[in-house]
């Protein structure tokens, strides 16, 4: 097993690939970094800072992409073989977030997502499930695929086959297990959609005094208001992309064009 639990650990890595450099914004504490297989890929953008995060690469061929953000990763993720783990730019969290990858699937989250405590990811049941007559294998492991611009509340589940388009609200203790729109709040298990034709912004009210919140009761702004576009992208089009890439290698490439890329609406899911 080759483990790093410093950046200069990195520089020892021999059958797996990583980027992890030390740089003025950046930093690592209390983290480790652990490849059982071999062929594996993690990619650091430079200014990414990391704190209480364990990386399992329990498998081979799998990737790891961490986009670089002003607040530091709490990150706890098991992947096995053929997986991709994806988090683009400027996301935030609270708490730590437990991620487990299964069975050649992935999980995509994109830029300037707000993540509370104790959310998780499975997209797998993990077990097997058949139905009687057909004999037919029943549930098939699916990626889950987040939005940019999505606020993720308390203990938060997002289960195989979830997709949320940009701008939406997952309510606290919501367990998501389809699609849901843009500029929805979802919420409950299953979760449903609450309300439509919504946006969000980060302040917190906490400390607010009393003309802070007369100041907030109107926003005027279309900023965190999506439409689908030309630049839509559909989260169907991206899993069949990534899984047309065939070495972690392709599909850093892959993952870097669309972070340099990057349009407004690109992950909108209408109604």
């Amino acid at each position: 097993m080759e483990v790093v639990e410093s950046y200069q650990d990195a520089e020892s890595v021999q059958s797996n690939t990583i980027h992890l450099n030390q740089t003025k914004d950046s930093y690592f504490l209390n983290s480790s970094i652990r490849f059982k297989g071999t062929g594996n890929l993690l990619f650091v953008e430079d200014g990414a800072k990391i704190k209480d995060t364990k990386l399992l690469f329990a498998g081979n061929n799998s990737v790891i992409y961490l986009g670089r953000s002003a607040w530091p990763y709490q990150l706890e993720a098991d992947l096995h073989h053929d997986n991709v783990l994806h988090f683009g730019r400027d996301n935030s969290f609270s708490g730590q977030t437990r991620i487990i990858l299964s069975e050649q699937k992935h999980l995509f989250v994109g830029d300037d997502n707000m993540f509370s405590y104790d959310v998780l990811f499975r997209n797998a049941d993990p077990h097997l499930i058949y139905d009687m007559e057909t004999k037919k294998r029943l549930n098939p492991s699916q990626s889950i695929f987040i939005g940019d611009h999505v606020w993720i509340g308390q203990e938060v589940k997002f289960l195989k086959g979830t997709k949320i388009g940009s701008g939406a609200i997952a309510a606290g203790f919501a367990v998501l297990t389809k699609k849901f729109p843009s500029n929805a709040s979802v919420g409950r298990n299953p979760a449903k959609v609450l309300k439509r034709n919504l946006f969000w912004t980060r302040p917190a009210v906490h400390a607010f005094k009393e003309q802070e919140t007369r100041n907030a009761l109107f926003q005027e702004t279309d900023d965190f208001s999506f439409k689908r576009a030309a630049d839509t992208f559909s989260f169907a089009k991206l899993d069949a992309e990534l899984d047309a890439r065939k070495t972690p290698q392709d599909r850093l490439a892959f993952l870097k064009q669309l972070s340099e890329t990057k349009t407004k609406n690109r992950f909108f899911i209408g109604k």
